[in-house]
């Protein structure tokens, strides 16, 4: 199976003059949990997760900053053919929630660890793997 084959909806993104407020709005009206971070043209800038959110107020930023000043800017990504057992390990290998899926170098969508361990699928594999 593709890791393509996870995602199920259109990336949810903010442009890199958005504000550290106007990002978690969007991430709370969406409930998602990372937001891709891009330019005017859609090249992804960098990504935004709900911890980075939670740590900028804990840090007392100030929340009308570009969202760019708390964004990771060293995305990691797979192309949307890569196998789920390559993004399972790179996303325990980075100890990360929430992987970049890409088409061409083009953003394509976002999946989570939940998105990987809910396909039946993939557990049944597992499964048989033990």
């Amino acid at each position: 199976m593709k890791v393509g084959d996870l995602v199920k909806r259109s990336p949810i993104t903010v442009n890199e003059r958005s504000s550290i407020r106007e990002a978690a709005k969007v991430m709370s009206s969406n409930r998602i949990g990372l937001l891709v971070v891009t330019d005017s043209r859609g090249e992804i800038k960098g990504v935004v997760s709900e911890r980075d959110i939670v740590k900028a107020v804990a840090r007392g930023e100030d929340l009308d900053l570009s969202v760019m000043r708390i964004a990771t800017k060293n995305v990691i990504s797979l192309e949307r053919d890569a196998g789920i057992e390559e993004a399972a390990h790179l996303m325990s290998e980075n100890k990360i929630r929430h992987l970049v899926i890409t088409e061409k170098g083009k953003l394509y969508g976002v999946i989570s660890v939940r998105d990987i361990v809910e396909d039946e699928r993939f557990i049944k594999a597992i499964a048989n793997f033990l």
